[in-house]
């Protein structure tokens, strides 16, 4: 009589397999584009239609290869805080439909509404990873409405920072490297044989030397510390982790991944504008006076909590340092009229892996779903 267990590599490919990590959406034609096509992963708590709005929603605005396929590393972790969470390929990525490079931001900003009123969805909170940062100031702006309007929330985790502003030498040299030499860039991470969800390309460029000859960071003592904890803490075995992160990578790379060389020049000032937050100081300041126009108009008689935003940094982050984090949180610092903003360094991370840090991404959903 065979066998019924299943193995780790049969497990991992059934989990990466089911609907929730491949929906699909059509961005409506309009007189600057036609339809587009979107992919996006929809895991954590899964409401009926009566209950959508009963159940604390986040969008999540991952890195630079944009990938909804983040969603598998966060799926136990929503479940068991019961929050949904929201991944969504960017243009270019998956199954999402290329854009014109300057179109980017416009398009990230168009689509985010609708596929909330699609999905029946009146408010998110929202969650960035470091060139996803540039994606959720803008859709903070453009989309400021689709925020809870008592419990107003966002969480930046190893925010990018313009080079200009991190002093990174290596990221301020990659300027001068002829555009055309990033036709290719998507392709790095498959060479190198990492996984890019939680790979940020431009870590190659730093840590390159770090690859060879192991193919992972897999025998770092902080990632098993974290395959424990998942484990432990989430049920999911470490073996089938494993297969977990080899099944990613394939499913990606199937897939089409020319929009990270467009996201590589946008982060480093050589390609698509950064919308409203082209320079994040004078961001800040105009937001600021927006929030305190909205609260004056809602009146005395209405006290709106101040808009929370939590930023993380990663211990060692060698995309943009102290100096990145210390001029981002001077941005946002000074507002507490209008902003409750708090900043924490996690131990043991870097700038790759803190978006799917098991601690951060559980101190967001219980910070939010117990509200």
């Amino acid at each position: 009589m065979p066998s019924t267990i299943k193995t780790p590599r049969t497990i991992a490919a059934e989990y990466i397999s089911q609907r929730h990590f491949h929906r699909r959406f059509v961005l409506p034609r309009t007189e600057t584009h036609g339809e587009l096509a979107v992919t996006y992963a929809d895991v954590g708590v899964q409401p009926d239609t009566t209950t959508s709005n009963h159940v604390p929603t986040f969008l999540f605005i991952p890195g630079m290869f944009g990938s909804r396929y983040l969603g598998v590393y966060i799926h136990a972790i929503a479940e068991k805080f019961g929050v949904r969470v929201l991944c969504v390929d960017r243009p270019g990525m998956g199954g999402s439909a290329s854009v014109p490079s300057k179109s980017r931001v416009e398009i990230w900003v168009e689509l985010v509404p609708l596929l909330l009123n699609h999905l029946g969805i009146d408010h998110v909170s929202l969650i960035s990873h470091s060139a996803g940062t540039i994606y959720l100031l803008n859709t903070l702006v453009s989309c400021r409405d689709i925020l809870d309007p008592d419990h107003p929330y966002i969480a930046c985790l190893a925010p990018w920072v313009d080079p200009a502003h991190s002093h990174k030498a290596a990221l301020q040299l990659a300027r001068f490297i002829p555009t055309k030499a990033f036709s290719y860039w998507n392709q790095i991470p498959r060479f190198f044989q990492t996984s890019p969800v939680i790979s940020f390309s431009g870590t190659v460029i730093s840590s390159i030397k770090d690859k060879l000859p192991s193919n992972s960071g897999g025998d770092s003592v902080s990632y098993h510390k974290r395959q424990r904890l998942i484990e432990q803490e989430y049920g999911m075995a470490k073996d089938v982790q494993i297969e977990l992160e080899k099944n990613i990578t394939r499913f990606l790379f199937k897939e089409n991944t020319v929009g990270a060389n467009e996201e590589t020049l946008q982060c480093l000032r050589k390609g698509a504008p950064w919308g409203v937050c082209d320079d994040y100081e004078e961001f800040v300041k105009s937001f600021v006076e927006r929030e305190r126009e909205r609260r004056s108009e809602l009146g005395e008689s209405s006290t709106p909590e101040k808009l929370k935003i939590r930023a993380y940094f990663a211990e060692s982050d060698v995309m943009i340092g102290k100096t990145g984090q210390k001029y981002f949180e001077n941005c946002f610092e000074g507002y507490e009229d209008v902003l409750s903003f708090e900043s924490s360094t996690m131990p043991d991370e870097d700038h790759d892996s803190l978006c799917s840090c098991p601690e951060v991404l559980a101190r967001i959903f219980q910070e939010r779903s117990s509200i």
